[in-house]
């Protein structure tokens, strides 16, 4: 009987244990780790941000960047050449004085030979008739220097003041107007092309400059090769600051003004040449009044080769 209840107990306790086998699964002794749900994997855009802007900024283009009024070798990207004016006003001029004088200009090209042959060609007698009716009218000549002094600042002038200016530097000036004016007492400006100082035939070269110089007259730029600058601004830099530089450099003296080749003139061109430390600039044109509106376009009256004494006096008469 005993035996009985021991067997009957162990059939109920085996069938008690498979039925928690079938209803549980696996032993829970070591439960495996829960595995947690995989996140979509979306793609960062922020890798190199930074390097996108860079690309971005360095594509722009820079013209607007510069607020200085130092030459650069890169100038901005110029507006568009304004039709030339005969009375051309440029922007900026630094100067709080509205001074007005009167005081003609006068240019001269090539002064050689008995007889002229070309407008820019006045000859050796022509040119000495009409420096003496200068001296019997009465007129002096002065320096740049005194000239601007007058315009801006107010100071004297001589009665009867002149200018005379050659332009590109052929060597006919040294040898033929230089001594004529030196006799009568007369100095010039010499608007100098800066490729040609270097022993270029029928140019004056550096130590004939300096000679002049030493006797009182005035060097100017007249540009690096005689290039129009209204015709390609990007030429700016070389035409209107080497130029300066280079001058200063070999002759040893401030270049204090630029004369325009051809009288071309616009207003990018009038800025260049102040921006790049001039003082003036000298142009073409028929006054003899020049004020500080002027000043980086003064009117030059140009003397032809076939001018007469009569019509060259007539020009000095005019207001």
């Amino acid at each position: 009987m005993t035996y009985h209840v021991s067997l009957r107990k162990i059939i109920v306790l085996a069938f008690l244990g498979c039925y928690l086998i079938a209803s549980c699964g696996t032993p829970t002794n070591n439960p495996a780790p829960k595995t947690p749900t995989p996140q979509p994997t979306t793609p960062t855009h922020t890798q190199s941000p930074s390097q996108t802007v860079t690309i971005t900024i360095t594509s722009v283009p820079t013209s607007t960047a510069t607020s200085t009024q130092t030459p650069t070798s890169s100038p901005s990207p110029s507006p568009s050449p304004s039709p030339q004016e005969p009375s051309p006003t440029p922007t900026e001029i630094s100067t709080a004085s509205t001074g007005e004088i009167n005081v003609p200009i006068l240019l001269y090209h090539q002064i050689s030979g008995e007889t002229s042959t070309n407008r820019y060609q006045v000859s050796s007698p022509d040119f000495q008739s009409q420096m003496e009716a200068l001296q019997d009218m009465g007129f002096q000549t002065i320096s740049l220097s005194q000239f601007l002094d007058a315009l801006l600042n107010g100071t004297s002038l001589p009665e009867n003041a002149i200018i005379i200016t050659f332009d590109d530097g052929h060597m006919s000036v040294y040898e033929n107007a230089f001594p004529t004016m030196d006799e009568l007492g007369f100095s010039g400006i010499l608007y100098i092309v800066a490729n040609r100082i270097n022993d270029i035939p029928d140019f004056m070269n550096v130590s004939i400059l300096q000679e002049m110089i030493r006797a009182g007259w005035e060097v100017g730029s007249h540009s690096y090769t005689h290039a129009d600058l209204t015709d390609n601004h990007s030429l700016a830099f070389q035409e209107i600051a080497r130029s300066k530089t280079d001058l200063e450099n070999a002759l040893q003296v401030e270049i204090q003004s630029f004369a325009y080749p051809f009288g071309a003139f616009d207003t990018y061109t009038g800025q260049k040449v102040q921006q790049y430390g001039y003082q003036a600039g000298m142009g073409l044109g028929t006054f003899q009044n020049h004020t500080i509106n002027t000043l980086f376009y003064l009117s030059r009256i140009e003397i032809y080769g076939d001018m007469s004494l009569e019509d060259f006096k007539q020009i000095l008469d005019d207001d």
